[in-house]
């Protein structure tokens, strides 16, 4: 038994000498790996180049290189980005795949328009469809911001009706509905007063006769048959 084992010892050595050359050449090849490309799929809005300037990882970066968790961070800074996963394949290719957020809004000022998420962060976009997308003009106050959109998302119906927003600061809001209906609307109590007039104006012959309603002075309203908003 013992002499088997120390012939196999011998075979196994002398197999390693000869094949020194071919695991030299594999470590080494291995060390020496370099990522060859970097592939992002599924980019609809965002520019390739604003995902490749804002991970560190690099085309012609060594395979030794890769830190999943730190590429993770790069990604979890990226505003623009929903979810994304990543692999990197044994030919040297990294694959990236994008899902991008959705813009809420579109935010003009100083004759520049740039779209904006739910908190009002701007996101990088190139392109995206704004018909149906709400546009809201002047300083952009995220706490206010805010507030107002804890109303909106739980009133989805009467959000679908608003075409512009524009923000009054110590005013209030003005609200332009696809109707060209204007609403003025306190900075507190926003819910109370959208919940009234929805359902003692919307849908009653008040709303089909009048174009502006002021409600920034609770349980009041001031009307108007034409549309008297606030210069934007």
């Amino acid at each position: 038994m013992r002499n088997l084992i120390f012939i196999a010892g011998i075979f196994l050595i002398i197999s390693i000498f000869f094949k020194k050359d071919y695991f030299s050449n594999f470590f080494k090849n291995s060390f020496d790996k370099k990522i060859s490309e970097i592939h992002i799929e599924n980019l609809k809005n965002l520019k390739a180049k604003l995902i490749l300037d804002s991970i560190y990882l690099k085309k012609g970066d060594y395979f030794w290189s890769f830190n999943p968790e730190r590429l993770k961070k790069d990604f979890e800074k990226i505003n623009e980005i929903e979810s994304y996963n990543f692999t990197l394949k044994k030919n040297g290719i990294l694959h990236i795949f994008i899902v991008e957020k959705t813009p809420y809004m579109i935010w003009t000022f100083s004759n520049k328009k740039k779209f904006i998420d739910d908190e009002g962060n701007v996101l990088r976009f190139s392109a995206f469809e704004t018909d149906e997308l709400i546009e809201i003009s002047g300083y952009l106050n995220k706490e206010k911001f805010a507030k107002l959109n804890n109303v909106l998302n739980k009133k989805v119906q009467f959000k679908s009706l608003i075409k512009n927003i524009y923000y009054y600061e110590n005013t209030g809001w003005q609200l332009i509905l696809r109707d060209k209906t204007c609403l003025i609307l306190p900075e507190k109590k926003i819910n109370k007063v959208l919940s009234f007039f929805e359902k003692k104006i919307k849908n009653s012959k008040i709303y089909r006769d009048h174009r502006f309603y002021d409600m920034r002075v609770l349980e009041r309203i001031y009307l108007s048959k034409t549309e008297k908003c606030f210069p934007s």
